[in-house]
């Protein structure tokens, strides 16, 4: 039986049916949850020159840590009868599979349960998959939750 769960979303189908299964599990296994997500600032860096002369860097930074804000909030109503906590993390010069794994080593996680968006082939290749990613480093169990 799990007594912590780790779920990471983010504002996509699959996330929400990952949120939705681990509501499940928390609940049937009266375990804490912890809804997560990452402001992943990689992708502002990765666009700097596009970002800098258009928008304030760090405008632009406290705009992903809102709408992240916003997006817990929203999980958190769904969350009625689960001992649930919702963390915003912050990638920085990391990946967001290895924010979220040393987040739930930190944290003595049991379960992580995350949405897999199902890229194939050269996407996969090139953008990678943050769910195979954490499947491969984490040191608890990963569920990976499809669309449904």
């Amino acid at each position: 039986m799990y007594k912590k769960i780790l779920v990471a979303i983010d504002d996509s189908e699959t996330s929400r049916s990952a949120l939705a299964e681990a509501l499940h599990i928390a609940r049937t296994s009266n375990a804490k949850l912890y809804i997560t997500h990452v402001a992943d600032e990689t992708l502002l860096s990765m666009h700097s020159r596009t970002v800098s002369t258009t928008l304030n860097f760090d405008n632009a930074k406290a705009a992903l840590a809102e709408g992240g804000r916003q997006l817990l909030a929203e999980a958190m109503q769904s969350a009625t009868g689960v001992d649930a906590e919702a963390l915003l993390l912050e990638a920085l010069d990391r990946r967001v599979s290895e924010t979220l794994a040393d987040k739930s080593k930190e944290l003595g996680i049991d379960l992580i349960v995350v949405g897999r968006h199902g890229r194939r082939g050269l996407a996969t290749f090139i953008l990678g998959s943050v769910a195979e990613q954490l499947a491969k480093i984490a040191t608890a169990s990963v569920l990976l939750v499809r669309k449904h």
